[in-house]
C-alpha cells in the first residue's frame, strides 16, 4: 500500500531559522483550527485546507526541519535557471549530481547556468513539474485529500517566503 504526500517547502528558511519558522507557522495552523495538538492531525477547520470537512484517512501534518531534499518520484523534471528560464536538457544529471552531493554534505553547492553564465545556488534552481526542492523546512501533509491552491498560497504568505509545492506517492 502506498502513501501520498503534499509538501509546502519553504525555499528561503536557513538552517539557523527553520525551526523557529516551523514553530511559528505550526502555531498559526493550530490557531486557525487547521491542525490540532499534540499530533498535528486534522483540526476542526480542516476544510480550509482541503475543502472537505471529513478528514478520514488523513495522517495530518509533519513539520520537517533540517537539510532535506524534498522530491516527487512522479514529478521531478529538468532544472530551470531562475534568471533566464532556460531548461537544462539531457545530461543535466552529470552537472547537477556532484553539486547535489555537496549540498547534502555541506549545505552549499552552486551550478553555473550554461545559457546565461550566472552561478546559481542549488536551492535557487527551479525544477520542471515542481518535483524537487533543496531546503531546510517543509510542511508535509500525508494521505489526505488534495490541498486547496488558496491554502497553499496562504501558508506561503504566513511564512513570508517563496515556497514550492511538491507532491507525490511513495
Amino acid at each position: 500500500m502506498s502513501s501520498s504526500f503534499q509538501t509546502i517547502v519553504d525555499l528561503e528558511a536557513t538552517a539557523e531559522d527553520a525551526v523557529a519558522y516551523g514553530e511559528r507557522v505550526t502555531a498559526w495552523l493550530v490557531g486557525e483550527g487547521i491542525v490540532r495538538l499534540p499530533d498535528h492531525g486534522p483540526g476542526p477547520r480542516w476544510e480550509r485546507a482541503t475543502g472537505f470537512r471529513e478528514a478520514s484517512g488523513s495522517d495530518g501534518l509533519t513539520v520537517v526541519t533540517g537539510r532535506k531534499v524534498f522530491f516527487s518520484p512522479q514529478q521531478s523534471g529538468a532544472p530551470v535557471c531562475p534568471y533566464c528560464a532556460v531548461t537544462f536538457g539531457d545530461g543535466h544529471r552529470e552537472v547537477f549530481s556532484p553539486v547535489m552531493d555537496a549540498w547534502w554534505n555541506t549545505g552549499r553547492g552552486e551550478v553555473p547556468c550554461l545559457a546565461c553564465g550566472r552561478v546559481v545556488p542549488l536551492a535557487a534552481w527551479e525544477w520542471a513539474g515542481d518535483g524537487l526542492a533543496f531546503a531546510y523546512l517543509g510542511f508535509e501533509f500525508w494521505n489526505g485529500p488534495a490541498l486547496l491552491p488558496e491554502f497553499v498560497t496562504e501558508l506561503g504568505q504566513a511564512l513570508g517566503h517563496r515556497t514550492r509545492f511538491v507532491r507525490g506517492r511513495i
